[in-house]
């Protein structure tokens, strides 16, 4: 009987042990995956931010576009009146 006791206890004890390994492995993961999955919600929070800010980047540029443009055909039609003013002076100049 004491070679059983020895041997159940030998066995108890790389069981303890093995357990022990397993165990802190298993916590090991469990702290990289929360921290995958923090780094994860900081990436979501990150990407809104971002998509936030170019949607306002993008309706600024439409209404400074727009604002633009409207400079443009106004001094066109500037010009376009300056062109004729020029091409009767030059007539009347002959």
């Amino acid at each position: 009987m004491d070679n059983v006791e020895q041997l159940f206890a030998l066995a108890g004890t790389l069981i303890v042990i093995l357990l022990g390994i397993v165990g802190f492995w298993i916590q090991k993961w469990i702290k990289s995956t929360d921290a995958l999955t923090e780094a994860i919600q900081n990436l979501k929070i990150l990407f809104a931010t971002s998509q936030t800010t170019m949607t306002n980047l993008e309706k600024h540029c439409e209404a400074r576009c727009k604002l633009v443009d409207d400079r443009l055909k106004s001094h066109s039609g500037i010009l376009h009146g300056h062109t004729t003013d020029i091409e009767l002076l030059k007539q009347h100049h002959k």
